[in-house]
């Protein structure tokens, strides 16, 4: 069943609108707390039911957001070349600073205690506890994307003609190098290590099976994918870049080679531009280039709408519990759905 904007949208019933007059870059959970990242600069924090309270942070855009290690606070990334640490009551620490930078790539894992920047052509990294860069490694070109795998020790870094593995927790790591031609801009890796996802300037993905480094193609996207989230057993990988959300198969050794992806959400006239796959059910959350936000379940076609035509969804993300969905749009406007309400 697909989506129309005729449908009556649960934000309506069990959730609110925030508008905060600038574009949200990320947006993140600390338990019930939804923190938003702007494209001015100030990062919102927006507690259960309370309004927003703007950080300044940035004295530029902020282009890149995890949490932190440790689960209090969050870590941003800016065009002035800053990487600081936004806690909840607004205090905010510099991590790093980078002259005529920006700091377009973070990523972060609770489990080593390991964060990691994109900065040009470096991979910056702290260890846990760090206040201060551990360590770096350096690639032949800019960094497209980062990925931690979920012991967060394996570290990819995409890059103009394919991706690095490494080590993330050791300075001395050896290498794997690998290679496809082309500008490979975002990459996510298997939670288990098993294969190494990349998204490619022409569209379509491109990936590896790391056991024996084996080359997979993902293509038939309309747009280029910008948006991954993988399901909670890492059967499935969600994508964006198509009018439906296109999730790919990764429950046996060879992933999605030889079989065919499954559609879901699919909306006629837009593209999917974000998906986040609920931390505890198989459902899905898919977000459209027209504003439209839904929810798609695994085992049918049947979708549910969440919030009306709108900009374009920028950001989009459950937290930990499941029990909280939030999302981002281009013009300001944040949608935020309590699902303790609707139960």
């Amino acid at each position: 069943m697909a989506t129309t904007a005729a449908d009556s949208p649960l934000i309506q019933r069990h959730g609110r609108h925030v508008e905060l007059e600038a574009a949200p870059t990320a947006l993140l959970w600390l338990g019930t707390n939804a923190a938003v990242t702007l494209g001015d600069g100030r990062l919102c924090w927006i507690p259960d039911g309370e309004d927003a309270q703007p950080v300044p942070v940035h004295g530029g855009a902020i282009l890149s957001a995890c949490r932190h290690p440790d689960g209090t606070a969050i870590v941003t990334g800016g065009d002035d070349g800053q990487i600081c640490r936004v806690s909840p009551d607004g205090a905010v620490t510099q991590l790093g600073h980078f002259p005529r930078k920006w700091v377009e790539h973070l990523a972060a894992s609770p489990a080593s205690g390991l964060l990691v920047a994109g900065v040009g052509k470096e991979a910056i990294a702290w260890t846990r506890g760090a206040d201060a860069p551990s360590h770096r490694y350096a690639v032949a070109s800019t960094i497209g994307g980062l990925a931690l795998d979920a012991k967060g020790k394996r570290l990819a870094v995409a890059h103009y003609n394919g991706a690095t593995l490494l080590y993330g927790t050791n300075p001395d790591s050896g290498r794997v190098a690998l290679a496809w031609t082309g500008s490979h801009l975002a990459c996510t890796l298997h939670p288990e290590g098993r294969f190494l996802l990349t998204a490619l300037q022409e569209t379509g993905l491109h990936g590896w099976r790391l056991a024996d480094l084996r080359d997979m193609r993902m293509s038939g996207y309309t747009a280029k994918t910008r948006s991954f989230s993988w399901d909670r057993k890492g059967k499935w990988l969600a994508t964006s870049g198509d009018a439906a959300a296109i999730l790919w198969p990764f429950d046996g050794k060879d992933g999605p080679m030889g079989k065919a992806p499954l559609l879901r959400a699919e909306r006629k006239g837009a593209l999917v531009t974000q998906v986040a796959f609920h931390p505890k059910d198989e459902v899905l959350a898919v977000g459209y280039g027209d504003g439209i936000v839904a929810l798609a379940r695994l085992a049918d076609e049947n979708t549910l709408l969440l919030d009306t035509a709108g900009a374009p969804v920028a950001t989009l993300a459950w937290n930990d519990a499941g029990t909280r969905l939030g999302w981002g749009c281009e013009d300001g406007r944040v949608g935020i759905l309590n699902m303790d309400a609707r139960a």
